[in-house]
């Protein structure tokens, strides 16, 4: 993805960048959205979102749920 950053948004992550807060404008921006995310949306509301999407994953077959045997693999034979 790129974005074109103009202005007062720019002059930000360059300060973000010059006093060190982040090491590259990229994670000055990781920075600010997950800033903004914690402000703005509950712990609540975020792993609900998360949940969904595992579960949506799961419908449309782009990822498998395992059983506990399965998840364990070789190892499974140590817990019984």
């Amino acid at each position: 993805m790129n974005v074109i950053i103009r202005g007062v948004a720019k002059d930000i992550l360059e300060s973000m960048v010059a006093t060190g807060y982040a090491n590259t404008q990229s994670e000055a921006i990781r920075l600010a959205i997950i800033d903004f995310g914690k402000g703005h949306l509950s712990e609540a509301e975020l792993v609900n979102r998360k949940i969904d999407f595992i579960n949506r994953q799961i419908k449309d077959g782009k990822m498998k749920l395992l059983n506990a045997d399965q998840a364990l693999g070789k190892y499974a034979k140590n817990l019984k």
